[in-house]
């Protein structure tokens, strides 16, 4: 069984989305990947394109989650804590 993986983007940037998509489209077998949904429309379009351009699929949306308590994550990667202005 694959291990369960959740990229997070507190201020919900495309960052989350992008790391997301490229790790599922490598290692598909290895991890149950996951995202954060992305706020940023702008962001989510020019993520699309990048990973269209590379050749690799967009994360599938039945993986986008906001997570709650009480979820469960093998591991979990924060990519913008929201801690900052950038």
């Amino acid at each position: 069984m694959a291990s369960r993986l959740l990229f997070l983007c507190a201020r919900g940037s495309s960052r989350a989305l992008l790391a997301a998509s490229i790790l599922a489209a490598l290692a598909e077998r290895h991890w149950d990947v996951w995202s954060t949904p992305t706020q940023d429309e702008q962001g989510r379009i020019l993520a699309e394109q990048v990973l269209h351009e590379q050749g690799i699929p967009l994360l599938a949306s039945d993986h986008f989650i906001e997570p709650t308590f009480g979820m469960q994550w093998d591991e979990g990667i924060v990519l913008c804590s929201g801690a900052t202005g950038t």
